[in-house]
């Protein structure tokens, strides 16, 4: 069986500088996740880091805690890594990282994911999925 979910991500600010070799932007944001193993936030501080050089592919890794509820009614904190790649025609493939303090989602940082950003009306939706050896972000 594999795993999917998605974390509903609203943008708050970005700060950009345009260099004359390339470019960077930092995206704050906040969001929530509700899942059937999690529910909860995003906690203040979360930024994505997006930077390339002009004429090449652009890289992002975001970075950002999670707090609410396991699937027990624990308390749980998740530290997400997600870095990823703006493909050819603007789709973004994310690898994710995952470290808990929940003994029920300790499963989460053994597990391989990937992942896909999905613009919507107040932000985007970060969907994770189980990979189970189908790359479904081909460059």
């Amino acid at each position: 069986m594999s795993v999917a979910f998605d974390i509903d991500v609203i943008l708050d600010e970005s700060i950009e500088v345009k260099g004359h070799i390339g470019s960077a932007t930092m995206i704050l944001f906040h969001g929530e996740c509700r899942t059937d193993f999690f529910t909860g936030k995003i906690l203040p501080g979360a930024v994505d880091t997006q930077s390339g050089l002009a004429g090449k592919p652009w890289m992002l890794s975001a970075r950002y805690i999670l707090e609410g509820r396991d699937s027990s009614g624990h308390n749980c904190r998740i530290f997400v890594e997600n870095n990823g790649t703006v493909m050819l025609g603007g789709e973004i493939c994310t690898k994710p990282r995952f470290f808990t303090d929940s003994a029920e989602l300790a499963w989460l940082e053994d597990a391989d994911f990937e992942g896909a950003v999905i613009p919507t009306e107040k932000g985007v939706k970060i969907h994770f999925r189980q990979n189970n050896s189908v790359n479904e972000c081909k460059p």
